[in-house]
């Protein structure tokens, strides 16, 4: 087989028209001079550069799509540092957390939207403030509970909502069992595109994060999260995520609040099973003045989430969403 032939198939392999294929090569051999050497290394380059532009006009649809009777598992790991210091006394706090979440999945309906229960099936806490005794607690090892913990181990096992999502994360309806729940377990379902997208291509979702003011009253800060498509590898989408803040803020007490509400960080979404492989998302905030011109805290977290073997249907499930797009 000679070279020319070996870079037709290598263009088709990445899905570019035949037509297109021969018409790069022959316009590349016609016009090119040089040494045989010389040829061969620019018909590589022609075939690199014609893959690279097939990769970047690719389009690619990304959607949730689960089964009924289907659960859902993730393992979430929070780990949290947070140094205070107010009126020249210095506080650390250091907590971890490491749970296994799960969505039961109960129906799909026709349109593809997804009903499932939300339940936390066990957690592993941790947490050590300066002068003080660390407080640990294993809800499948400890039977005495920490007075800190105790309404989270009264969730564990138990519904904590029952949520309707679109293929695109969108809630539809969402009824909570139990309110102000939340060991480090994540983000509940991110937003997709409700477009297939190239990569390069951004999304957002709108949201309102509630803070409470000098007076004690409650204000909306409206913020933004923006994802971005960089790649698309062995049938996983990288998606890069952040945070926007657009309500102007400049009381160092409001963003004290907002800095634990913040996102940025990267998600892998599996085009095939179409849910989120895993996800890591990392903040760094600090912040002077929010209790005293000299106070300061800084604030830094990693949470992780990783994709856990899910328990599949006994039978199959005809209503669930179209495919989502492969990759190569």
């Amino acid at each position: 087989m000679n070279r020319q032939s070996s870079n037709v198939i290598t263009l088709r392999k990445h899905r570019l028209p035949l037509s297109r294929a021969l018409f790069l090569l022959l316009l590349l051999t016609t016009t090119l001079q040089g040494e045989p050497q010389d040829l061969a290394q620019q018909l590589d380059k022609a075939t690199r550069a014609a893959i690279a532009d097939a990769v970047a006009s690719k389009e690619y649809r990304l959607a949730y799509r689960m089964k009924a009777g289907q659960n859902v598992r993730s393992r979430v790991v929070h780990l949290v540092s947070m140094d205070t210091k107010i009126e020249g006394e210095f506080e650390s706090l250091k907590s971890r957390s490491v749970s296994t979440r799960v969505f039961q999945i109960s129906n799909v309906d026709d349109q593809g939207n997804m009903t499932f229960v939300h339940v936390v099936e066990d957690a592993e806490l941790w947490q050590k403030v300066t002068g003080k005794d660390e407080v640990r607690y294993d809800s499948k090892r400890n039977e005495v509970v920490p007075e800190k913990y105790i309404k989270v181990a009264e969730a564990i096992g138990k519904p904590l909502a029952t949520i309707t999502v679109s293929p695109a994360g969108t809630i539809v309806r969402r009824d909570d069992a139990i309110s102000q729940f939340n060991p480090g377990i994540g983000m509940l379902l991110p937003q997709l595109p409700q477009r297939s997208v190239k990569i390069g291509d951004r999304w957002y979702s709108m949201e309102k994060v509630r803070v409470r003011l000098k007076s004690g009253r409650v204000q909306a800060i409206q913020i933004r999260k923006q994802y971005k498509l960089e790649q698309v590898k062995n049938g996983l989408a990288t998606i890069s995520v952040r945070t926007q803040v657009l309500t102007p803020v400049s009381d160092p007490k409001i963003q004290s609040q907002l800095m634990q509400r913040l996102q940025h960080g990267t998600i892998k979404f599996d085009l095939d099973a179409g849910r989120i492989y895993s996800s890591k998302m990392e903040l760094d905030e600090r912040v002077i003045g929010f209790r005293g011109a000299a106070s300061m805290i800084h604030y830094l977290s990693r949470m992780t989430e990783t994709q856990v073997i899910s328990t599949e249907p006994r039978s199959p499930c005809s209503s669930t969403v179209p495919s989502a797009g492969q990759d190569d």
